[in-house]
């Protein structure tokens, strides 16, 4: 992957056909701060920053086409205090995005270490293959992925998705097990235009490095062939409205891992004629692992709600319920915010379950946002 990278990148320098006046670079980041406190027993009191320096380019090229990257760190760190006794440092440094591309008005290839993303669904996202974006986050940060991407864009708007990654192991959206390390994923998507919306399909291969749950022994592991389908699709009926579905089917093997994960979201959103507008946004996701597809085995069912009212130019309101039937359980989340034009403030309260975790951010970070408290924010791009 490594040489595949440096050979796109010598291919595209090649043809370099810049100007000192075409040739763009910027340096530019992120600078976030923020203190979460929660009123649980025992209380515990989070800050933390985070800064993510990016360099950008862009360079212009004959034939109405032009080449880009983008690097980018993630810097990070937070101390957890317990009690106003204990506390705990954690920090990390990595790559956050580390890529090029070459583009014209018909292709785009990408190469490096990239987002990949896609779907049509708000909350629940049952196409959440490569990221792990959190509804709950109003940065909306997340990991990349190594890989190749291709793009092809045709004259009735439809366009084809093609790639191939290699050297994620770790799991990623929605995924139980981690990819065998150096053994390549490949996929694509095809969106459509059909009547006023759109449809698309997506599919995934990769080689799941699948671990032996009832087993002592820590080499008691099979690499498992594991297939994706997904299909989607958005349309304008006086409404948003929007379905998203994914069907991951693992080699049948002797290890307790379900042959089938289903899920399927439902969305609808429509802005009020309430002062200045009320966005108001409803999805339903039904969650299903086990030997049969959809039926049997484990099922779980999400319903989530979210609003958004601009006070101001500059502030907004919103809120967010999630309810899970199975558990009884509901999930309340209120955001003021505040953009200037380099800064953000945010301001979020929370009244949560203690003890019990949404399945759709099962994969995600620490549950910061369990029981009563409150988060306050601060961003600043430049």
């Amino acid at each position: 992957m490594r040489l595949i990278f440096v050979i796109f990148i010598l291919l595209i320098l090649s043809d370099l056909n810049a100007q000192s006046d075409s040739a763009k670079v910027h340096f530019n980041g992120q600078l976030v701060g923020w203190t979460t406190a929660q009123f649980e027993n025992p209380f515990m009191l989070q800050p933390g920053g985070r800064f993510v320096p990016t360099l950008t380019g862009k360079f212009e090229l004959k034939s109405n086409s032009y080449f880009d990257f983008e690097a980018s760190l993630n810097m990070n760190g937070s101390i957890t205090i317990e009690d106003m006794s204990k506390s705990t440092l954690t920090g990390d440094i990595k790559p956050y995005r580390v890529w090029a591309r070459y583009a014209t008005d018909k292709i785009e290839i990408r190469a490096g270490l990239q987002k990949i993303n896609f779907g049509q669904a708000k909350m629940f996202r049952p196409l959440m293959w490569f990221d792990g974006m959190d509804v709950r986050d109003p940065l909306q940060l997340t990991d990349g992925v190594y890989g190749v991407l291709g793009k092809y864009f045709f004259e009735n708007n439809a366009n084809l998705w093609l790639w191939g990654l290699i050297g994620n192991e770790n799991r990623k959206g929605w995924e139980m097990f981690g990819t065998e390390k150096w053994k390549p994923e490949v996929g694509g998507r095809i969106e459509l235009p059909v009547l006023n919306g759109e449809m698309a399909m997506t599919t995934h291969y990769r080689k799941v490095y699948a671990i032996n749950m009832l087993s002592s022994a820590w080499n008691d592991y099979r690499l498992l062939a594991e297939n994706r389908i997904g299909l989607d699709g958005k349309w304008d009926l006086g409404v948003g409205l929007w379905f998203e579905s994914s069907t991951t089917i693992t080699e049948k093997n002797w290890i307790m891992v379900p042959r089938f994960q289903d899920m399927l979201n439902v969305g609808v959103d429509y802005t009020l004629p309430v002062g200045n507008g009320l966005g108001v946004t409803f999805e339903y996701l039904r969650y299903h692992a086990g030997d049969n597809f959809f039926t049997k085995g484990n099922t779980a069912n999400l319903i989530g709600s979210m609003f958004s009212y601009p006070v101001t130019m500059m502030d907004n309101l919103s809120a967010m319920f999630f309810y899970i039937p199975n558990q009884s359980a509901l999930y309340n989340y209120v955001t003021w915010n505040r953009n200037y034009d380099k800064w953000s403030i945010y301001a979020i309260g929370y009244w949560n379950p203690v003890n019990t975790q949404m399945l759709l951010f099962q994969t995600g970070n620490t549950n910061l946002f369990a029981g009563k408290g409150v988060q306050v924010m601060l961003s600043y791009n430049f």
